[in-house]
């Protein structure tokens, strides 16, 4: 049964353009999600990893947001709590560095891999990291890579293969639960092939040391013992029927006066899949705005709608402003309320 689908959306989300005409030649893929029976993961069966190609324009850094550094200082304790002591790490998909460096300001002793790491440190290899490398470790960290990764099972039991003796894993990822709960339909999209239930997460370790949700409730994580690792049973999980969340874009829809300028704040995946739907619409968007710097003054795939920055706010009065996440509502507020916008609430 496939429990949700969208099509023809751009395969990258936090990939940026520089030209329109680019932007509206980036590939698309199909999403149909449907539920393994054996694992009771829920995942793309459609996915094609060939279509994402990881590099140093794929730009997913969250870290310029208060709210967001607030975020990894949470994880930061955790990772303190159970890593501090053990020899040596790694940090599989550490984008642009910028956990990997408050890890290792920490005493952390931890190298990262990445493809779309841009920066000189010595600490990072800008590769896709494979068992063949070499590296050993005590501690694996992944923030937000199980999600991309086809056959994300076959990838953690090759990763607990890699390892002598004890070693520790600690893994972050959106909360499929969360998703539904909250009609959130703009965060199923193509470089997510997977999606997560914290007892299907649970089911892949015989030994957890902690697990949780984090983020509002927006992302699970959990300790374990990597050595651990084995396949889910699907017990204990719940199965999923079709879900019927896009009605909470016809509500943000009818809602909005779209005879105004409408602008998207976030130039991430939830952003990028707005923008897309509402012009599948045939809504325009004025723009969206990043505080990013490395996403401003570029192009969202597909659409070709332009990344801004908050410096020009003033454009904003008697405007509409979609807000995709809530978590950072406070903080877009207290840089342009005194304009006056409409601010609308993505979220149901």
């Amino acid at each position: 049964m496939i429990i949700y689908s969208q099509t023809g959306l751009p395969s990258f989300q936090n990939k940026t353009y520089a030209t329109p005409a680019e932007a509206m030649a980036a590939t698309i893929g199909d999403v149909e999600l449907i539920q393994n029976p054996q694992t009771g993961l829920v995942y793309n069966h459609l996915f094609k990893p060939e279509l994402l190609e990881y590099d140093e324009y794929y730009q997913n850094e969250q870290a310029n947001s208060e709210t967001f550094r607030n975020h990894l200082q949470d994880v930061m304790s955790l990772l303190e709590k159970y890593f501090k002591n053990l020899r040596s790490g790694i940090e599989i998909g550490c984008g642009k560095g910028f956990f990997l460096e408050m890890l290792r300001h920490e005493g952390l002793n931890i190298t990262g891999f990445d493809p779309a790491y841009q920066g000189i440190s010595p600490y990072v290899v800008k590769e896709y990291y494979n068992s063949g490398m070499g590296y050993k470790a005590d501690y694996v960290i992944l923030r937000h890579v199980l999600e991309h990764v086809n056959n994300p099972f076959l990838f953690l039991e090759e990763l607990s293969q890699n390892t002598d003796g004890d070693c520790y894993i600690y893994i972050e990822v959106p909360c499929f639960d969360w998703i539904i709960k909250n009609r959130a339909f703009y965060d199923i999209f193509y470089e997510h092939c997977n999606y997560f239930s914290a007892e299907v997460l649970r089911d892949c370790f015989a030994e957890v040391l902690e697990d949780g949700h984090l983020f509002g409730g927006q992302y699970l994580y959990i300790i374990a013992n990597l050595s651990t690792f084995k396949y889910p049973q699907r017990r204990n999980v719940r199965s999923y029927s079709k879900l019927d969340i896009l009605d909470q874009l016809d509500h943000i829809i009818n809602k909005t006066d779209f005879s105004l300028p409408t602008y998207i704040w976030g130039a991430g995946a939830k952003g990028v899949t707005m923008v897309n739907l509402l012009l599948k619409r045939g809504i325009p968007v004025e723009a969206v705005i990043d505080i990013n710097p490395l996403k401003q003054n570029r192009f969202i795939g597909l659409s070709g709608v332009k990344i801004v920055s908050p410096a020009n706010a003033e454009k904003l009065n008697n405007a509409n402003v979609i807000v995709m996440n809530p978590l950072y509502s406070g903080e877009i507020v207290s840089l342009i309320n005194k304009f006056n916008p409409t601010i609308i609430e993505a979220t149901k």
